[in-house]
């Protein structure tokens, strides 16, 4: 009778574009589960994140609400405070790992900055937001991945939901040519657009190329991995998105290091040297970006080399026009920021008449700062914008940590399998911000998570009757 009933809720949202129905089946499952299965429910995240449909972006309704991924996450939000509470399963060494009070700061100043927000409610419901993909995305998948093969399978399931993407996205898009304007929007209903397909894609990746290698000893899983390989490749060639591009490189420099084995304070040290030329040679890099006319186009090439058009290409001018207002809001509240999701609201007067271009808009209805960094520092001040550049120093340097600690050759594989995908990221971070989503949130909280669990792994001192054991263990994942 249940499973008729949820039938027929979901014949009538489709019917009649009600899709609040769908809400009734969903969150009938989702119980049901929470009571006698709960850890289904947050695997079954990482597969239907890729999955999930918001009506609100698909142009479907109204209801801004990513179904079913959002309301599944309420619900472990519910599962993690009792486990905290009851069952004593989440590990205090987690709870107190440098990275969880990075994020417990990072909570609180998002708190101080709401009672501050030119916009309360805004900022409440953006706070909110963050808590779903933080409780379940870090914590509850830290209690999880205390067994290593549910990292694997996690991020398999992932994969699994990207290539069913990937490939609608592949077959949809061959009907317009493989045409850069089409690939716009070819993606949906699943992504709102090129630019997240892209930045996820570009996240996945690595995870690939991670889990084939891990995958030496099943030909099944093997086979699948590097199906996978060659059809998130392709999809994220033809997302035409060229921060999605550009997040790679790092990912190949970093994969490099790992396989050097070079310590992390020497990256660090040619990082900053790499910033350090640069804001120095600012004005005369510049000039040379000004004198590229080469715009986006179906080559692949010209879009590529349009990646540093600054004088011509309306999509990086107008990325230019929100970073210069994001500047311009921080200046005005240097500490406190305007406030935690305020910045499409806001940053309209901001906008220098210099700045304007072809596509902007004083109606904040075509994106945020793309960036990272910069919007966080419009929208939570100064502090906000350290959080996050510490979240990525910290997580690369117990990346490298583990790396160099680790005597097997699984656990090596998979920390720079972390690392990689999560230095897209944070690359990708410069030129795009989509962590209010849940596309990027469930991919990437759960790797920061599998990071710092196998740094307090790999710290933790064998037994010397168990090593037989983990060994096996190893071998397994492996």
């Amino acid at each position: 009778m249940p499973a008729v009933l949820a039938v027929v809720l979901a014949a009538a949202a489709f019917g009649l574009r009600e899709w609040m129905l769908l809400a009734i089946p969903l969150v009938m499952f989702a119980g049901v589960a929470l009571l006698y299965k709960p850890d289904l429910l947050f695997f079954l995240l990482g597969f239907l994140t890729p999955l999930s449909i918001n009506p609100h972006d698909a142009e479907w309704g109204s209801l801004s609400l990513s179904l079913p991924t959002e309301p599944i996450a309420a619900l472990l939000v519910l599962l993690f405070a009792l486990m905290a509470m009851t069952k004593g399963e989440v590990e205090k060494r987690m709870l107190s790992h440098p990275i969880s009070i990075l994020i417990y700061a990072y909570f609180f100043w998002l708190a101080v900055t709401t009672l501050t927000s030119v916009d309360k409610l805004v900022s409440l419901k953006f706070v909110i937001a963050k808590i779903w993909f933080i409780a379940p995305g870090y914590f509850l998948a830290g209690v999880y991945f205390r067994n290593p093969e549910n990292i694997f399978r996690y991020l398999s399931l992932f994969v699994g939901g990207m290539l069913v993407v990937s490939g609608y996205n592949i077959v949809h898009l061959a009907q317009y040519g493989f045409e850069d304007k089409p690939s716009q929007y070819t993606m949906q209903p699943f992504f709102k657009d090129h630019t997240i397909l892209g930045a996820v894609s570009a996240m996945t990746l690595p995870v690939c190329l991670g889990l084939f290698r891990q995958s030496r000893t099943d030909v099944v899983k093997r086979g699948f991995f590097f199906m996978a390989i060659l059809i998130i490749s392709t999809g994220t060639l033809i997302t035409y998105s060229r921060a999605a591009w550009a997040s790679l490189v790092p990912a190949l420099l970093l994969l490099t290091a790992y396989l050097l084995h070079v310590r992390f304070r020497w990256l660090l040290m040619f990082f900053l040297l790499i910033l350090a030329y640069l804001f120095v040679n600012l004005e005369s890099i510049l000039m040379e970006m000004e004198r590229n006319k080469i715009a986006g186009s179906n080559d692949l090439m010209e879009n590529a080399e349009s990646i540093t058009n600054i004088s011509s290409d309306p999509s990086n001018l107008e990325r230019i026009n929100r970073w210069a207002s994001a500047i311009e809001m921080w200046k005005d509240r240097p500490v406190f920021g305007f406030g935690p999701g305020t910045y499409m609201f806001e940053y309209a007067p901001y906008q220098l008449g210099r700045n304007y271009t072809s596509i902007s808009t004083n109606f904040g209805d075509i994106g945020n700062a793309h960036s990272e960094y910069l919007g966080p520092l419009a929208e939570t001040g100064l502090p906000g914008m350290v959080l996050f550049m510490l979240l990525f120093l910290l997580t690369m340097f117990y990346a490298f940590r583990g790396f160099h600690t680790a005597n097997d050759r699984a656990s090596r594989i998979l920390i720079s399998t972390l690392a990689c995908a999560l230095v897209t990221y944070f690359s990708h971070g410069f030129l795009n911000n989509f962590l209010d989503t849940d596309k990027a949130s469930f991919l990437f909280w759960p790797m920061i998570s599998a990071v710092v669990v196998m740094d307090l792994r790999l710290r933790t001192p064998k037994e010397p009757d168990e090593s037989e054991n983990q060994s096996t263990a190893a071998e397994e994942v492996a």
